[in-house]
């Protein structure tokens, strides 16, 4: 048991403690290594970077590891600088896998290729660099075969053309530079540019002074001036500026337009115009480390002007030199900073806001009236089926009341019998013949003949009831026999014969029973009065049931005078009628109540006289 436990504390301390490897927890992680040949100060680092960091962040999301280091190398005197300082990142990426070696800023390359060791040497690589090839001056950009070169060359031919284009009535131009060599260097590739100038206009060249009286001179420069500035780190004191700080301080001082080569002053002062954009250097530089982790051919990559240089302007500074609506400004311009009052920039969303209040109060007003109109219709529904409730009421007590003597026969028959059956139990029981089988006979009458009337009085009850009901599953051979049972001495009177045609199968409806049964009963009255009229021989009312596909037929079929023509197509409709004494509601009521259960009612003539009334309702 020991020996297990202490196996088992070794194993755990070894999981605690085992490195976690990329290819163990993340075998996609991408590690990529950034060397920047100068300081973290320099302004076009930052531009750099974060567009690196944004495209690889969009492709990979957490899913890549960024390393970055400064060389600082122009703090040692050139091509010396220390192997022992660069055997620091020697060391500490020796045993670090590194997908992609990205190398920033001047001299990177050539200070990598002399003291970096092998692991670091062959790596695919992209090489962030200035290009003078277009000035005659060879570069050293590849690191190795796998390097992908983003080279930028400058075009001060443009970016002093550009600044032209936009004060015409230049009459001067200074360009101010800094003292550092790369400041010189850039300063010598102005000035071989400025030979292009008009000779009508002065060039003045700023150099090798501290920034103290260059400002003293930039307050005070003549009209129609213009101040282009190449690069800018430290002044004739070696007090470090770069670009953006120095722009940001003669713009504010000066009395004339000042330009630059690049964006790393964009915004401090500076006009604009045709300049290198780092920001866009940084993604690009980000697209191709993304191509080359996703194994592409970094000599396959390559860069135009097009793709760094832009026309790019701030419209601050626009404004101040009053061109911010100027047609001077190359088409296809991109204006920065643009400040609008808020009138003119939320014009649109106010004319917007305004409209939608508009459309919104007429739509609450729209709607307050159709809520009105609403209610009211509601209203009239209501009145209106209450009389329809009350149509159907009168429609019932109207034929009732036409059988109330048939009924009053109907119901004295059973009453009748029960009387007898009572009297001839009391005759017996006074003879002492009775015995318990004769007075369990005629007990047993009395209780059939009473459900017999109690079943009548039931029907008419539920007739005369005015109240709907919900709908339930009918045996509709059922009702036309309770239907015609109710009729049938109202038949009689009148020498009448009802005819009932069903079908074995019991066939089940979902209706309202009490209505159906209003329906059929005012299809056999109308029968019954069509023949009493003409007084034929066939005194016959057929009554049929039929089962089409899913419906139920029930047809009431007549010999008695047909219908007339003229009122034949608009028979159910209120108060169409040929009778005297009717209202010309009954069918009309006949027709809502089938259509209300879903069905379809119709009427024809019959070729050997007479007419058939039917409607169909849908089986369960």
């Amino acid at each position: 048991m020991q020996k297990y436990s202490i196996l088992s504390f070794i194993f755990l301390f070894v999981l605690i403690n085992a490195p976690v490897g990329k290819s163990w927890m993340d075998e996609e992680s991408k590690t990529i290594l950034i060397l920047c040949g100068l300081s973290p100060a320099q302004p076009a680092y930052r531009l750099i970077l974060e567009g690196i960091r944004q495209k690889l962040t969009e492709q990979f999301g957490d899913g890549y590891s960024l390393h970055t280091e400064y060389l600082e190398i122009e703090s040692y005197p050139q091509d010396d600088y220390p192997k022992e300082r660069f055997d620091i990142y020697n060391e500490k990426y020796q045993d670090i896998r590194i997908d992609l070696l990205i190398c920033v800023g001047r001299n990177a390359i050539r200070t990598i290729k002399k003291n970096a060791e092998h692991h670091l040497l062959n790596l695919p690589t992209i090489s962030i660099d200035f290009d003078y090839s277009n000035y005659g001056i060879k570069s050293d950009l590849k690191l190795n075969e796998q390097t992908a070169v983003v080279g930028m060359k400058f075009n001060f031919d443009n970016s002093i053309a550009t600044a032209l284009l936009l004060f015409p009535e230049t009459t001067s131009v200074y360009f101010v530079g800094g003292t550092t060599p790369f400041d010189k260097f850039l300063m010598s590739l102005a000035k071989e540019a400025s030979k292009k100038i008009d000779t009508k206009r002065k060039t003045i060249f700023i150099t090798d002074i501290s920034m103290d009286k260059i400002l003293q001179q930039v307050r005070n420069l003549p009209d129609s001036s213009l101040i282009f500035v190449p690069s800018f780190n430290t002044d004739l004191k070696l007090v470090t500026y770069h670009n953006p700080e120095a722009i940001r301080l003669i713009s504010t001082n000066a009395n004339a337009p000042v330009f630059a080569y690049s964006d790393m002053g964009f915004g401090d002062g500076e006009v604009g115009g045709y300049i290198l954009s780092f920001e866009k250097i940084g993604l690009l530089s980000g697209e191709f480390a993304v191509r080359i982790l996703d194994g592409a051919n970094p000599n396959s990559i390559s860069v135009t002007e097009q793709d760094y240089y832009d026309y790019v302007f701030d419209w601050r500074q626009l404004k101040r030199w009053n061109l911010a609506d100027s047609d001077l400004i190359p088409e296809g311009s991109t204006i920065l900073y643009e400040e609008t009052n808020l009138i003119d920039k939320y014009k649109w969303i106010g004319g917007i806001v305004l409209l939608f209040l508009v459309l919104q109060t007429l739509l609450i007003a729209n709607l307050i009236r159709l809520n009105r109109n609403q209610k009211l219709m509601t209203k009239k529904i209501i009145e209106s089926e209450n009389k329809y409730i009350e149509f159907l009421h009168e429609d019932r007590s109207l034929r009732l009341g036409q059988l109330s003597a048939s009924l009053s026969h109907e119901l004295n028959q059973p009453l009748t019998a029960i009387l007898s059956n009572a009297q001839a139990g009391i005759n017996f029981v006074n003879s002492n013949e009775a015995t318990p089988e004769l007075l369990k006979e005629i007990f047993q009458k009395i209780v059939d003949n009473d459900k017999r009337g109690a079943s009548i009085l039931s029907s008419i009850r539920a007739m005369l009831k005015l109240e709907t009901r919900e709908k339930e599953k009918v045996n509709i051979n059922e009702l036309i026999l309770e239907v015609a049972a109710v009729y049938q001495n109202e038949a009689n009177r009148r020498e009448q014969t009802l005819s009932i045609s069903l079908p074995d199968e019991q066939v089940f409806v979902l209706a309202d029973r009490i209505q159906i049964q209003q329906v059929l009963l005012n299809l056999i009255f109308n029968a019954s009065q069509s023949m009493e009229k003409i007084g034929r021989r066939n005194n016959a009312i057929n009554i049929t049931q039929v089962i089409d596909d899913d419906n139920v037929i029930v047809s009431v079929r007549d010999y008695g005078q047909g219908i007339d023509e003229s009122i034949k197509d608009k028979l159910f409709k209120p108060f169409v009628t040929l009778k005297k004494e009717g209202m010309g509601i009954g069918l009309s009521i006949c027709r809502s109540i089938i259509e209300d259960q879903g069905g379809k009612i119709w009427a024809e003539n019959m070729p050997d006289g007479g007419a058939k009334f039917s409607f169909s309702i849908n089986t369960v």
